[in-house]
């Protein structure tokens, strides 16, 4: 079980390493085009060991590849590593629910390219916008339909925690690319503004007590 939540942990924090370093070039290009193959390697041995971890992660694959996010030389090595390692090591897969689970991979990636878009437009006030671009934002498609399987008693609980930890790293690569960019969010820049100003009167009261 540990096995696969560190793996699927690396594997989302690898793949938003690799999509920073090309797309906003915030990471190193050579640390990714190094990593993707390793990241391939981990991927493909994730899917070889055990079924179910071979039907979620391909059909993360599948819904990547049709929504034509392969779109760099570092994300292509890493595929090209794993696609001989479905077809010649006889991988074992669940194939109802691989479809069912690369359909909801597949809303979850055209939803996100969509509030992507028309974020910026939406009424944070809304709670039902709010609603919906968390939840494709944080690709939660994928995640409900992993755990209607678990309730359907077809895959163990612990891959449900291993693709939140998947999708988490995600995000957590991302904010950090974020504010390499300078992108941190205004509540983040208040509480830093407000931690500054609790130092300048700190440091402002020291001073007086000393005078």
């Amino acid at each position: 079980m540990y096995f696969f939540l560190l793996s699927f942990m690396i594997l989302g924090a690898g793949i938003k390493y690799v999509d920073a370093a090309y797309d906003e070039k915030t990471f190193s290009k050579k640390f990714a085009l190094i990593a993707a193959p390793i990241l391939g390697i981990l991927w493909a041995f994730t899917m070889v060991i055990n079924h179910v971890a071979a039907t979620i992660l391909l059909a993360v694959v599948l819904a990547v590849v049709i929504k034509g996010k392969i779109d760099n030389l570092a994300h292509l090595s890493g595929v090209l590593v794993i696609v001989p390692v479905i077809f010649l090591a006889g991988i074992q897969l669940m194939w109802i629910p691989l479809a069912f689970l690369a359909a909801a991979a597949l809303v979850d990636e055209i939803g996100n390219d969509y509030i992507d878009k028309k974020k910026k437009s939406f009424d944070d006030k809304n709670k039902f916008f709010s609603f919906v671009k968390y939840f494709f934002d944080h690709r939660w498609m994928m995640k409900v339909a992993i755990l209607s399987l678990v309730f359907m008693g077809l895959i163990p609980f612990y891959f449900f925690f291993a693709m939140l930890l998947f999708d988490y790293a995600y995000l957590g690569v991302r904010r950090a690319s974020d504010i390499k960019q300078g992108k941190t969010d205004s509540l983040i820049l208040l509480k830093i503004n407000d931690i500054k100003q609790a130092i300048k009167a700190r440091k402002a009261a020291d001073e007086y007590t000393v005078a």
